[in-house]
């Protein structure tokens, strides 16, 4: 039986880890909490921060995944064997792939996010470290495809610290990182930008 795809590994263990996280996160109603950490809640109880609606739905976008790779075995072994899809919905891209057909890759703080309309949003970042290219401004501004269309919880939120990889299609939902995710992520993005920097971006992903 074919393996699931490198792309649906990375988001099955992105769901995980940030079950993993939340599951040690302590009850906010066991003890008093500091003043410091009062406030945040107060400023933030109206909307909480992305990460953690993030993890309510981990255990969904795990077993979603898991049906994925069932979905994305069946298929690659109906058709040529190659792992690719021209449908692209992400399946059959490779990372060294993924890292080729980004414009940018960035990780900072989400200072604006914008709705731009027809399923678009306008984020600026406040950039801590450029690695596609290898160097840029101190702030950037990308117009995206809005993952909150798919899902709410997955909306961009003034404050967010992202690692970003923002995709060549227009219409493709760029993958983000997050929390315990980051430094995996950084080293991982470090090894392959040389590999990457050979590889063709596959038409379907253009």
């Amino acid at each position: 039986m074919t393996e699931p795809t490198e792309t649906e590994e990375i988001r099955l263990r992105r769901a995980f880890a940030l079950i993993g996280e939340e599951a040690g996160r302590p009850d906010p109603t066991a003890a008093p909490t500091a003043p410091t950490a009062a406030i945040r809640t107060l400023t933030t109880a109206t909307r909480p921060p992305r990460k953690q609606r993030r993890v309510r739905a981990a255990l969904a976008a795990a077993a979603a995944v898991c049906v994925t790779a069932i979905v994305v075995t069946v298929t690659v072994t109906a058709d040529d064997g190659s792992g690719k899809n021209a449908d692209t919905t992400g399946r059959g891209q490779t990372f060294p792939e993924a890292l080729a057909c980004a414009t940018a890759v960035v990780e900072g703080d989400l200072t604006a996010v914008r709705p731009a309309g027809q399923g678009r949003v306008h984020v600026t970042v406040s950039v801590d470290q450029w690695f596609k290219p290898s160097t840029g401004p101190a702030t950037a501004r990308f117009d995206l495809a809005d993952p909150a269309v798919a899902d709410p919880a997955e909306a961009y939120t003034t404050g967010d610290h992202l690692l970003l990889l923002v995709p060549r299609r227009k219409g493709q939902i760029p993958d983000t990182s997050q929390g315990q995710e980051l430094r995996p992520m950084r080293d991982r993005i470090t090894r392959t930008l040389p590999e990457a920097a050979h590889t063709p971006c596959p038409p379907e992903f253009q």
